[in-house]
């Protein structure tokens, strides 16, 4: 499932997210991604967005890996906890299902920058794509 996610995934592409597969373990995944100059917002810092982006998809694949199912967001909170800079190589996002219930999975994400300094946090609740 992951390869073939990988291949037909076009925004995973551009991104440049990447599956930690040994850091795969039961309700639990690392994506990163590396900081690219196009990632920095208007005062050089890494743009939000991009957070919010892989705080949603490693949520997902917190999800999938094991349960080989999609996911639908229906909301994400998000919470910035440290600005990252540009010359930071990587972001890395670590997800944690809480809850996967019958029609709602709802899965905690951290995201690390430079230092390992706790960028960011967020919590993403999901439909469950055959409910």
């Amino acid at each position: 499932m992951m390869e073939r996610f990988l291949k037909d995934n076009p925004f995973w592409q551009w991104m440049g997210f990447a599956i930690d597969t040994d850091a795969a373990a039961e309700g639990k995944a690392v994506v990163t991604v590396p900081v690219r100059p196009e990632f920095r917002q208007h005062q050089g810092l890494v743009h939000g967005g991009v957070m919010s982006a892989l705080i949603d998809s490693a949520g997902a694949w917190g999800f999938a890996l094991t349960h080989q199912e999609a996911l639908r967001t229906i909301n994400m909170s998000v919470q910035y906890l440290s600005p990252v800079v540009p010359e930071t190589p990587q972001l890395r996002a670590e997800a944690t299902v809480i809850r996967a219930g019958r029609r709602i999975v709802i899965v905690e994400v951290r995201v690390w920058g430079m230092a390992d300094v706790l960028a960011a946090q967020g919590q993403v609740i999901y439909s469950r794509a055959h409910a």
